[in-house]
């Protein structure tokens, strides 16, 4: 009954976030081109930059001579094109979270409101996503360390493929639990006034008693991504240059939409996950969020 319920939720999620796309449709299409138009100039340069320090390491005269070492500037770069990707990726996010918010309570908004409201609470975000950053860091460190120390010590061991099996499987549970808390604790920073290991608590503490309905939403969101792989293995040893741009283009919207359409998805799921505890969020005339009372969300409420 309990699964039934969950899928049920998972349904009407959805079906809210197809909803969404009706209501600030400029804006959505704004938020695209803005995501999508600078990921492509930024893996460009990221290509362009490979191929410009391939020919560098050509040439010795040229290496012997620069005063700063090669590998360092290499790693610069990689960090400077990291910082630059995850602030499109960041400003994407917000972007989309708070114009599903608003679109999900039935108002309109005007561009110029957004960028008011995103200047207003951007370091929030920003500030969360680090704390994220670091929670995911020492997960892989401690589950790669865990990995090498099982591999050093099996020798063959059934048992201990065994448990490698089980460690396995269990961190693909915790990763995607991270992965839910992570992202409603990103919709809380955007739509609440609270940041870093604040909104992860928030995030978790809504999380509660809503993981079921969460996972699944994360294995739909898993299986487009994968779809995307698939795709992207498909045409890795296509002869046809120009088919194999097209299609390549075509793959990159796909992913990104998915990125879109995950935010919205969680943005919606954040709504759901406070209704169930009781809560609800409204729009303020000055483009903030507030807390009111523990009554159930209706459209009445809107003022």
């Amino acid at each position: 009954m309990a699964n039934f319920s969950a899928l049920q939720s998972v349904k009407n999620i959805l079906n809210e976030v197809l909803k969404l796309s009706h209501r600030n449709k400029e804006i959505f299409f704004f938020i695209f081109l803005s995501t999508f138009i600078p990921s492509i100039l930024l893996i460009l340069a990221f290509v362009y930059s490979l191929t410009s320090v391939s020919t560098d390491l050509s040439m010795d005269n040229a290496i012997s001579s620069m005063i700063i070492d090669p590998s360092k500037l290499d790693h610069f770069k990689q960090l400077l094109f990291f910082l630059l990707g995850s602030a499109i990726t960041l400003f994407s996010m917000m972007n989309t979270v708070y114009v599903s918010a608003v679109s999900y309570l039935g108002r309109d908004l005007k561009l110029k409101d957004l960028f008011m409201k995103i200047n207003k609470i951007w370091i929030r975000p920003v500030v969360t996503w680090f704390y994220i950053t670091l929670i995911f860091a020492g997960f892989l460190f401690v589950l790669v360390a865990h990995l090498v120390l099982l591999f050093i010590f099996s020798k063959g061991s059934i048992i201990v493929l065994t448990i490698g099996i089980v460690l396995v499987l269990l961190a693909i549970c915790l990763n995607m639990y991270i992965a839910l808390v992570s992202m409603l604790s990103i919709v809380t920073s955007v739509l609440e006034d609270s940041y870093g290991l604040q909104a992860i608590r928030k995030g978790a503490q809504l999380l509660k008693g809503r993981k079921l309905v969460g996972f699944v939403l994360t294995f739909i969101l898993m299986t487009l991504f994968g779809f995307h792989s698939l795709v992207s293995m498909m045409i890795k040893n296509m002869q046809m240059v120009p088919l194999k741009l097209l299609i390549s283009f075509c793959a990159m919207i796909f992913v990104f939409l998915v990125k879109i359409l995950s935010m919205m998805i969680y943005t919606v799921f954040y709504f759901d996950c406070k209704r169930s505890h009781g809560e609800k969020v409204e729009v303020e005339e000055n483009m903030g969020y507030t807390k009111v009372s523990t009554l159930p969300l209706v459209d009445s409420a809107l003022p």
